[in-house]
């Protein structure tokens, strides 16, 4: 009876899986080559604000700013708290008694628009409001005409209602490509909140963008109408990073695949923050390198007093050479082109789960070098194959599997290097390959452009870091790597450095799977050496593999071979799976350059190695002596 051995039996489908996720990735990496152009964006009020603290004309600024990267200009929608204190159309905003105009049907406090029936944006305004708020009424005032609001001007404070013409007018006379961002408005319903946008594109094509402006999402909660008519005329939408609007995410969803990620950064987030010009340049080549983000919306920041324009100038330069050295080119960006769903990746998840699924039960009842017949081997292909075909064909089952997939991988590579103490060198290598191979496998299924984009969520991404860690501990009890099992655990008295240290790891993970993916949560001291090994590196390694998990991989197999404290070196193997977890993770940030996560797994690989060589150097050439010295000294 012909029979395998079950390690050559693992290695073997993890290679396999390998290549099938390799040939389902083709068509995404075409796309994300293919997905090179990035623009920056600016807000045209600023534009306005550095003419008249500089000598040059807008056009002139324009031009030179054009030149370094600054494709397209954000216009806005004013709010009526707006109006009274910007008033580039020329028109008079208040309430009705303050025109006189208040009586028994109109309210003292209705909100009212007077504006010249001569000027060139009176026929363009009142069509818009008539179609965004039909129950507007015109009113004749000599050679002004009011324009009555449905509403009391404490309605129209913060509601956006009336487009920036003269924004709009300069970007059609230059040919500028438009971010128009409409804000939210109650007294406008979805549908007419879409034929306003329809009747203003026709006017001013060169509006090729849309995103939400203020909390809340124009026409929330109905998106059709809108969305059907940035479809029907070839308008992107985008949702702004770790920005939180009421109804973005879901108009983004509506709008997939026209969808343009874009990222912003606040001035109010500059100064509390304490962000420098680097850092901001820093941030933004990451957004577009890392994130896959295509529009950076820039500002000129006021962090220098006086110069703003020389100072802009000089951000935009240092940005737009980071952004070009990295193989990118200034234009307006279109979406991301879709890719067909894998097969072959559904196939390289569904080998992966089952194999490292099976290869953990046979570690548990320690049958790693024992022979596998052809009868279970046939099973075990055919039961990859049959969950492979549930998984592209039933949804809730590949939610399922997704996460028990990169955890069985992580686990399996975790408990691959742990266990070669005596080969290290094969061991570490044996825990990259097999880690690459189920990260790999899930970004070819679970890697859509829909996740690309971020518009749906994996569920299995807590589950790849929480899980392994308890995957090798009841591993490590059943098969008593640790000395003591677990009955033996409970029914002894407590020791307090275990107590600790299971409370130190409780917590570890904890953080980790609440800051996975959320930078809000990160320090500012971790950024700045975050933005350190980036400048150093060019890909910066997950902190959680290169400073923690891979050296503690190092120092377990020391302290093994050496024979020392084996009541706590349970604790040092828990912490090395870390690594192992997090690089699986790595691979299920989707909206990341699938190079780039495979170069981010292999550099903090390389380098957590390095840092534990050097620390176990260091415990055996300088602690080591040093202690027994002392000791010695102590006993003389």
């Amino acid at each position: 009876m012909i029979e395998l051995k079950a390690r050559k039996i693992i290695i073997t489908a993890i290679a396999a899986a390998m290549l099938l996720a390799c040939l389902g990735m083709i068509p995404r990496l075409k796309a994300e080559q293919s997905n090179k152009t990035v623009a920056f964006a600016m807000e045209f009020r600023d534009l306005m604000t550095l003419q008249v603290q500089s000598d040059s004309t807008a056009n002139e600024i324009w031009e030179e700013i054009n030149k370094l990267g600054v494709i397209g200009l954000s216009v806005s929608e004013f709010t009526g708290e707006e109006l009274t204190l910007i008033n580039p159309l020329l028109l008079k905003y208040g309430p009705a008694e303050q025109f006189g105009l208040s009586s028994e049907k109109i309210l003292s406090d209705r909100a009212v628009i007077i504006m010249d029936r001569s000027s060139s944006y009176f026929g363009p305004l009142y069509k818009y409001l008539k179609l965004k708020m039909p129950a507007v009424e015109m009113a004749e005032i000599g050679a002004e005409v009011a324009m009555i609001l449905p509403g009391n001007t404490s309605d129209f404070k913060i509601s956006a209602f009336v487009p920036d013409l003269y924004g709009l007018d300069f970007c059609r006379e230059n040919s500028i490509p438009i971010l128009f961002r409409p804000g939210s408005c109650p007294a406008s319903g979805a549908s007419d909140t879409a034929a306003a946008f329809d009747h203003l594109t026709s006017i001013y094509s060169d509006i090729k963008n849309v995103t939400a402006s203020g909390m809340i999402m124009a026409g929330y909660p109905d998106y059709k109408s809108l969305a059907e008519v940035m479809k029907r005329k070839g308008i992107t939408f985008s949702q702004t990073e770790f920005v939180k609007q009421v109804g973005a995410a879901g108009f983004a969803k509506t709008m997939y695949p026209m969808v343009v990620p874009l990222h912003s950064l606040t001035r109010d987030e500059v100064i509390s923050r304490s962000i420098s010009r680097l850092q901001i340049t820093e941030r933004f080549v990451r957004a577009i390198h890392e994130r896959s983000v295509r529009l950076i919306m820039v500002r000129p920041y006021d962090l220098n007093m006086g110069g703003g324009l020389g100072v802009f100038i000089e951000d935009l330069e240092l940005t737009g050479g980071s952004i070009k050295a990295r193989g990118y080119e200034f234009g307006w960006p279109s979406n991301l082109s879709v890719w067909p769903d894998s097969l072959a990746g559904a196939l390289a998840c569904g080998i992966t789960l089952i194999f490292c699924c099976w290869f953990y039960i046979v570690r548990l009842n320690a049958g790693e070098d024992k022979g596998v017949g052809i009868k279970a081997l046939s099973f075990l292909i055919l039961a990859s194959l049959v969950i492979s075909a549930g998984m592209w064909k039933v949804p809730l089952l590949a939610r399922l599997c997704g996460g028990l997939c990169g955890a069985f991988a992580a686990a399996e590579a975790a408990l691959s290097a742990l266990e070669s103490y005596k080969k290290p060198v094969l061991g570490a290598v044996k825990g990259l390959f097999i880690v690459t191979a189920g990260g790999l496998a899930i970004a070819a299924f679970y890697g859509t452009t829909i996740a690309a984009l971020r518009l749906t969520p994996f569920s299995g991404v807590k589950l790849t870091l929480l899980l392994p860690p308890l995957l090798v501990l009841i591993h490590d009890l059943r098969r008593r790597v640790h000395p003591e099992s677990l009955p033996e655990i409970i029914n002894r008295p407590a020791v307090w450095g275990e107590l600790f240290l299971i409370g130190i790891m409780i917590l570890a993970m904890l953080i980790m799977a609440l800051r996975s993916d959320n930078v809000s949560n990160v320090p500012a001291w971790e950024v700045a050496f975050r933005e350190l090994l980036e400048r150093t590196l060019l890909v910066r390694p997950r902190t959680k593999e290169f400073l923690i998990g891979y050296p503690a991989l190092v120092f377990y197999w020391y302290v093994v071979r050496k024979g020392w404290i084996p009541g706590y070196r349970e604790a040092v193997r828990i912490v090395s799976v870390l690594a192992f977890s997090s690089a699986v993770n790595t691979f299920c940030h989707f909206h990341t350059l699938l190079s780039l996560s495979v170069i981010r797994t292999f550099n903090g690989w390389w380098l957590g190695m390095l840092i534990g060589i050097a620390a176990v150097a260091v415990i055996n050439y300088a602690v080591v002596p040093m202690s027994k010295r002392l000791t010695g000294e102590v006993h003389s």
